[in-house]
């Protein structure tokens, strides 16, 4: 039988050594945390990024810290004019910021290729939403490209396919990647929610 006070010595010995692991493995999770949350923190801290007021502002940004501020600037503002045509249907915005030879790598069916394309789709969905508007959620700027997370809302007031819609609200989300070059967008890859779309304005069944 093992005396009373070596059987405590021994479990408080363990508590000891389990404690002692308790707090390495935390402080290495804290360690890891901590680097991250720097990361993230020198990813997020381009404050010298030059935004445009008349156009639509990035809710959350985080840009590369590898980037200057004048490129940085230089994307997002090139982002900014590109998110506003679709925010207003403004055509001047496209002339602005889209090389003449963009390429739309995602095509959809039925889309002229080129700038053509981009004033193509907003004029046939502003005839089903005449008051689309486009909020930039999400921007992440690394090296040439921009990636958007984006919610789109409005009113479905006008028609669509010939059908004339019910003035029911809507609100879809989509992501884009921008590749941008000399202050110019000269390719895309873009998804759109278009099965949430097509049920809200009721051409699909929910």
């Amino acid at each position: 039988m093992i005396p009373l006070t070596k059987k405590m010595s021994s479990i408080a010995g363990i508590a000891v050594i389990f404690g002692t692991m308790l707090l390495t493995t935390a402080c290495a999770t804290d360690s890891k945390t901590s680097a991250y949350d720097k990361q993230t923190a020198v990813l997020s801290a381009k404050t010298d990024v030059q935004l445009l007021k008349d156009l639509p502002q990035p809710v959350s940004m985080t840009i590369d810290s590898s980037l200057d501020s004048t490129k940085a600037t230089e994307m997002v503002q090139a982002a900014q004019r590109f998110y506003g045509f679709w925010n207003t249907g403004n055509e001047d915005l496209i002339a602005q910021t889209v090389s003449p030879s963009f390429i739309d790598n995602t095509l959809p069916k039925g889309r002229p290729q080129g700038p053509d394309g981009l004033l193509f789709a907003s004029r046939n969905f502003r005839k089903a939403v005449p008051d689309l508007q486009c909020k930039m959620e999400d921007l992440l700027v690394v090296g040439d490209k921009v990636t958007a997370r984006l919610s789109f809302t409005g009113t479905s007031k006008g028609e669509f396919m010939g059908k004339p819609l019910t003035g029911k609200p809507i609100q879809f989300m989509a992501i884009d990647v921008l590749r941008i070059k000399d202050g110019k967008l000269v390719e895309d890859w873009h998804l759109e929610d278009n099965l949430t779309f097509m049920q809200q304005i009721g051409v699909i069944a929910n």
